[in-house]
């Protein structure tokens, strides 16, 4: 008799053990349920409202984190001129302060700039315009005085590195964001123009103190590899030349595309089809 109580006891013993195990569980994750959202919680916070003056207005693309967590953007128009700003954000903080680095004018140095700003291996701000030259959009280069400026505005240097003829060279390079590969040769596109006047893919490679431009894709070159690519292009690091386009494709919805390098023989393209399957061929230019 005193073995059978015993052996009550002990299994007794064990399941209010495992009682013990299972509860812990449930409190630990009846814990994380609570915890979990409010560690996920996020906090909205404008760091700048634009006045449409020396500031900027409508800004259209996103910003650039750049050393020191300094954002970088652009404001399509506003500015004196309004023809468009650069700007800078600066983490002062209890706040932001927004610095205008370039005010466009609409005249020789071109205006609106639709895009971001990429930031170069120099430490220079690269963009794109969609007006001015012949009024088919530029990409330029914005670079910070030589010596340290000690006024309220600090405005930067601007250079134009191409302006955009409307012709095979292509048309406004709208909402584009310029990319560079390992040589610092620049990446990019125009939604228009070029040899079937779908829009282009380009390369801007430093040459005699300037920049040359060569047209790596013409798109509408056949039924798959679409047309008007307004976004620009980001590259892995083989140099392989990814981007999208608007319209076209075998779907006619557009297209992801990568453009390849291949040695004395161009670029080729590669798309994904709308049916999913895979494509390749080498790229008109």
């Amino acid at each position: 008799m005193a073995g059978e109580e015993q052996s009550a006891a002990s299994i007794f013993d064990i399941k209010w053990q495992a009682g013990r195990v299972v509860l812990a569980l449930v409190v630990m994750f009846a814990a994380t349920v609570i915890v979990a959202p409010a560690a996920q919680a996020q906090t909205f916070s404008v760091l700048h409202n634009f006045s449409g003056g020396g500031d900027g207005a409508t800004p259209y693309a996103g910003v650039t984190i750049g050393p020191g967590g300094v954002l970088y953007g652009t404001a399509s128009g506003g500015g004196n001129h309004d023809a468009g700003v650069v700007f800078k954000l600066t983490d002062q903080g209890s706040s932001w302060t927004l610095s205008p680095l370039y005010e466009f004018t609409g005249g020789s140095d071109r205006a609106e700039p639709y895009g971001a700003v990429a930031i170069g291996p120099n430490g220079a701000l690269y963009g794109t315009t969609i007006y001015g030259g012949a009024g088919y959009g530029t990409a330029f280069e914005l670079r910070p005085p030589l010596t340290a400026c000690k006024a309220i505005l600090c405005y930067w240097g601007e250079t134009v590195l191409h302006t955009f003829t409307g012709t095979s060279d292509g048309e406004y390079p709208d909402h584009v964001n310029l990319a560079f590969d390992q040589a610092g040769n620049i990446y990019g596109t125009t939604y228009d123009g070029g040899m079937y006047g779908d829009g282009t893919t380009f390369e801007l490679t430093a040459s005699g103190g300037g920049y040359t431009e060569s047209i790596i894709h013409n798109f509408g070159s056949s039924g798959t590899d679409g047309d008007s690519p307004y976004s620009g292009v980001v590259l892995d690091t083989a140099g392989n030349v990814y981007g999208t386009t608007d319209e076209g494709g075998t779907g006619g919805a557009g297209t992801v595309y990568q453009l390849m390098p291949s040695r004395g023989d161009g670029w080729r393209m590669s798309w994904l089809t709308s049916t999913g399957r895979m494509g390749v061929a080498r790229t008109a230019t």
